[in-house]
């Protein structure tokens, strides 16, 4: 990726190279809910699928097939376009009114994508970002160029350890376009186009000092631990505790379960998330003087600093063999993560 370094792998280099998402079906992702439908409200919860699609897309062609509101609708993450993808959306409904249908949703001028709503059940309130639980993958590898038996210990070894935390390459833009234009922005040139764009802009730029910092990790080879000093995460949740001396053993055998990882940096202005200790500090700040541009600028922005885990536990990890040279890859993930981290640590891929 321009303007990007190859970011460390964990478990060496990829056994092999398969072509991925050579079509929508290849790349299949279903979105899972954190929490259950209150069943009641003046709101609904939307379950889509959609092919060929942005998630913007599909809620702008729901807005004008339903005649709601856009502003008022609500998504909780963004699905790629280049997929055959599951999501829910929230979208304003008064509460006397009859439920919609569910169906297709009519998209001119598109004739390769494809929006069918699939559920509708009514809720309380908009959908924020970030309400998931995660997302379950199902990836079709084609031509693959591997050992059968590399592939199947690779894979045990990822469901055993996991894999880098690594934010994937849509987060950047592409050819790194988003990592570029931030900078522009931080310099003093022009500046975001909207108020999404500043979310993507600022985003970019904290993903790739956070990427930096798990490269030194994982270079080092402590990137899974769960020594006294660090800042750890309990598996799929966002509250953080530092981990003490007296606590050794104990987090040592959850880290090994994969029940909890250390964190690293995601720079920004002080805020509410734990500080580091003198000795973890001071790496991060040594990893990240290289981009010293990109966390002047957040802290200017005030984004506030957090901390996000360093390594992703990959549940439900499977892979079949479909015919001599075609595999199918299926896994879950926590919200936030890249089906991307898991690949890269598996094979070299090209999608044409």
């Amino acid at each position: 990726m321009t303007g990007l370094p190859e970011w460390s792998r964990a478990w060496g280099e990829p056994v092999g190279h398969a072509r991925v998402a050579v079509r929508p079906e290849d790349f299949r992702v279903d979105e899972r809910l954190g929490f259950a439908p209150a069943g009641e409200g003046p709101h609904l919860l939307v379950r889509v699928r959609k092919r060929r699609l942005s998630t913007a897309r599909a809620m702008q062609a729901l807005a004008g097939h339903w005649q709601v509101e856009r502003r008022q609708m609500g998504h909780a993450g963004r699905k790629d376009r280049h997929a055959l993808t599951t999501q829910w959306l929230s979208v304003p409904w008064p509460p006397g009114a009859s439920l919609p249908p569910t169906g297709s949703i009519p998209l001119d001028q598109e004739p390769d994508a494809r929006l069918e709503v699939i559920g509708v059940t009514r809720h309380r309130r908009k959908l924020p970002v970030g309400a998931l639980a995660g997302n379950d993958f199902q990836l079709t590898l084609r031509d693959v160029e591997a050992s059968a038996d590399a592939l199947r210990t690779r894979v045990v070894t990822i469901a055993r350890y996991g894999v880098p935390n690594y934010f994937g390459p849509q987060r950047f833009g592409r050819d790194g376009d988003n990592l570029v234009r931030a900078r522009r922005w931080f310099a003093g040139e022009a500046g975001p186009r909207s108020r999404n764009d500043r979310s993507m802009l600022l985003s970019a730029a904290r993903a790739a000092a956070f990427n930096a910092i798990l490269d030194d990790r994982v270079q080092a080879g402590d990137w899974c631990g769960a020594e006294p000093g660090e800042i750890l995460t309990l598996d799929g949740r966002g509250s953080v505790f530092m981990a003490e001396s007296g606590d050794l053993r104990h987090n040592r055998l959850r880290a090994a379960g994969l029940r909890v990882h250390p964190t690293g940096a995601l720079p920004g202005s002080p805020g509410r998330s734990l500080a580091p200790p003198p000795s973890l500090a001071a790496r991060e700040r040594a990893v990240l003087q290289d981009w010293d541009d990109l966390v002047e600028g957040l802290v200017d922005k005030r984004l506030e600093a957090a901390r996000r885990a360093l390594r992703l536990s990959v549940r439900a990890l499977a892979v079949r063999c479909l015919d001599g040279r075609t595999w199918r890859l299926s896994f879950r993930l926590m919200r936030g993560a890249y089906a991307t981290a898991v690949l890269r640590e598996l094979v070299e891929w090209g999608d044409d």
